[in-house]
This record gives structure tokens, C-alpha cells and sequence, in this order.
């Protein structure tokens, strides 16, 4: 049997679901084994083919006070840490690669899977909108250590055989082979109205969806929803449940495609998997900043390009003064959009799988 090992950073969700949706593509014809530390509860809930699931520690993305502010000593100190680690890891990975017959090497986004491919002569890909060495480019200034951070990564990435570019991308210039794919993104196979129906909710409810990630979010409170009493909130977090118009659902029983589909509007940081989310589903979306993340930009840019994006002012976000709310289902509301000749491609997951297979094989 063919095997793919798919390395996936464990910063956020937004890696994980775009591999989910990638690995639904490969033909169960080739193992895939899952090698992260994301948690393995979210592969369960959206992966429909067998997989294997491995916990390694190899990217930690961005290590972050909550899903907005990033800890800055602390990123450099695990990467440095780390990379230190890496010779030894992928001499080990390479080990159970060759053992264990394995013919790629895929990261999202982690430079993890080029060291260890290059260390057992196998081929690998990345999958990105982004790299890590560009993220922390915005990090030196402010650290000028980040500098050899960059270096160590930049060099494992130059390793790779194929980056697969998906939309919404930052600067991938340090990869030599690139192909564009179109939109990976997960979708719900309800429609709006099936959607609400699974959450309990009605065909005219106006709905907001509160989604902060696997970091959550300490600084809103219950008393921030209490006053919209004629909209329902969901929310993944438990510590918002108490007023009546709260909705709390359980992260490993919740499909969040599902939840987005079923929403008028999701209130959310700007990341890969709630924008593409959004805007497979044309659903709008309000967001706070995330000053210090480059990624933030470009998805602000990108987002507005296809679906309602609201900037909310920081104070205004922390101390609960959400009046956009006050008005936004008089003043966006739409009805959502199936089709058109302006909709962005989803079919990235089908066209990254069949890349993925074609590389293995071809090698």
C-alpha cells in the first residue's frame, strides 16, 4: 500500500482543517498518517476515509496569549529549541518513513516535512497560504533573533519538491516549485435551512456565530450578548453560556462548516479556515485586529473581496461596544449566494489530493 505522512502545524485550527480536507481527496487506495499536535478529536468529527494518528511535536506555529495576541520571547524560544531538535527527529523519522514504506512527505505548513523527507530520499510538498518564514519576517524588528529562526526554516523549505498554493496566499517566494490549486475549504452538505434546523434554530432567528479557535478568546464576557436580545448567539466557548440568547455547542460534536452555513454572521478572527469557511458560504463576517499576524492582512484584503467583512475598532471589540450589531441585519443582510461567474473555485481539496498522489507516484 502507497503512504502519506501529512505533517500539519499545530498553530490553530485553520492548518488542520484545509489538510482535512485534502485527505478526504486521497484515494483510500494510500495510507495517510496524520502527524501533528492538533488534537485528534477534530480530525475525527470531518475525516470520512480510514487514517492513522500520530501526536509529534514539530511546528508550533505561533505560541499565543489568546487566539489575537502573540507571545512573542516565547515563539522564538520553542523554535529555537526545536530546530536545535530537528537533525535528530527527522533522522528518526526517517527511520519509521523507510520502515514503514512511506512515498511522501506533505506539510501544512511545517517545514518538518522536508527534513525529514530529505532525510530518508523521499519526495515533499507543502500546502500553504502561507509560510512561516514570512510571518516571522514581521517578528524581527521587535526581536532581531528571529532572524536565524527565518534562516533554519527558510532552509528546510527550499528543500521542498512542490508547494501547492492555495488562494488568499502571503509571500511564498522561498519555495522554488510552485502550483496554484484553488480554495481548500470545508463545506456543510446542508442547506441553510437543514442547517439551523439541526441547532434548534428558525428559518427568520437572526444568528451571530462567536468562533475564536482552539485559543478561545478570555476577554469576552456574557454580559457583551445580554443586551441583543433578538439575536441568537452559538458559541463553541462554555464560559459564554448564561443569558437565553446563547447557544453553546460542543466543539467535538459540531461541524463547523454547519455551523457557519446555518449563521447570518460569524464573529471571528481573520484566519485560513473561518475566512474560506465564510466565504464558501457566503456568509459575512466581523473581526477584530490581529496586529502583529501578516496573515491578517491579507485575509482582511481578500476576505472583503467576497463576502461582507467588518473591521471592529480593538476598544470597542474588548469593552463589548459590539454597535455594529445594532443595525447590521438591516444593513447587510443578504441572501446568501450559490452560484454566480464571480465565485472563487472550491475544489482545491480534490485538486491538491490528486497532485499529492501524482508526486508519490511519479517518483
Amino acid at each position: 500500500m502507497r503512504k502519506i505522512n501529512y505533517y500539519i502545524s499545530s498553530h490553530g485550527f485553520g492548518h488542520s482543517t484545509r489538510a482535512i480536507e485534502v485527505i478526504n481527496h486521497i484515494p483510500e487506495f494510500v495510507d495517510v498518517e496524520i502527524v501533528t499536535r492538533a488534537p485528534q478529536w477534530l480530525f475525527d468529527v470531518s475525516i470520512r476515509r480510514p487514517f492513522r494518528f500520530r501526536p509529534l511535536h514539530h511546528d508550533p506555529g505561533i505560541v499565543q496569549f489568546d487566539s489575537l495576541r502573540s507571545d512573542l520571547e516565547k515563539t522564538y524560544k520553542c523554535w529555537e529549541s526545536l530546530l536545535k531538535d530537528y537533525p535528530r527527529m527527522a533522522e528518526e523519522e526517517a527511520r519509521r518513513i523507510t520502515d514503514e514504506q512511506v512515498g511522501l512527505a506533505v506539510g501544512d505548513v511545517s517545514p518538518f516535512a522536508a527534513a525529514a523527507a530529505s532525510q530518508a530520499g523521499i519526495p515533499s510538498a507543502i500546502v500553504a497560504n502561507f509560510s512561516w518564514d514570512w510571518i516571522f519576517s514581521a517578528f524581527v524588528d521587535q526581536k532581531s533573533e528571529f532572524q536565524t529562526v527565518i534562516e533554519a526554516i527558510s532552509a528546510y523549505y527550499r528543500r521542498v519538491d512542490l508547494l501547492l498554493r492555495t488562494p488568499l496566499a502571503g509571500d511564498l517566494s522561498i519555495f522554488s516549485t510552485v502550483q496554484d490549486v484553488p480554495m481548500i475549504v470545508r463545506r456543510s452538505n446542508q442547506s441553510r435551512l437543514e442547517a439551523r434546523r439541526q441547532f434548534g434554530l428558525k428559518p427568520e432567528d437572526h444568528i451571530v456565530l462567536i468562533s475564536f479557535g482552539g485559543m478561545g478568546l478570555a476577554n469576552i464576557e456574557p454580559d457583551f450578548l445580554e443586551p441583543f436580545r433578538d439575536i441568537i448567539f452559538l458559541t463553541f466557548d462554555p464560559k459564554l453560556q448564561g443569558p437565553s440568547n446563547v447557544r453553546y455547542l460542543p466543539s467535538r460534536e459540531t461541524y463547523h462548516p454547519d455551523a457557519i452555513q446555518a449563521a447570518d454572521l460569524a464573529l471571528a478572527k481573520l484566519g485560513y479556515g473561518v475566512v474560506t469557511e465564510c466565504i464558501a458560504h457566503q456568509t459575512p463576517i466581523a473581526y477584530p485586529p490581529r496586529k502583529d499576524f501578516l496573515e491578517h492582512f491579507v485575509l482582511e484584503r481578500e476576505a472583503a473581496r467576497w463576502i461582507p467583512a467588518i473591521p471592529i475598532d480593538e476598544n470597542d471589540f474588548f469593552q463589548g461596544r459590539w454597535d455594529f450589531l445594532e443595525d447590521f441585519f438591516d444593513r447587510i443582510r443578504a441572501p446568501k449566494q450559490t452560484t454566480g461567474p464571480d465565485r472563487l473555485s472550491m475544489e482545491g481539496g480534490e485538486a491538491a489530493a490528486r497532485e499529492l498522489v501524482r508526486l508519490m507516484t511519479d517518483s
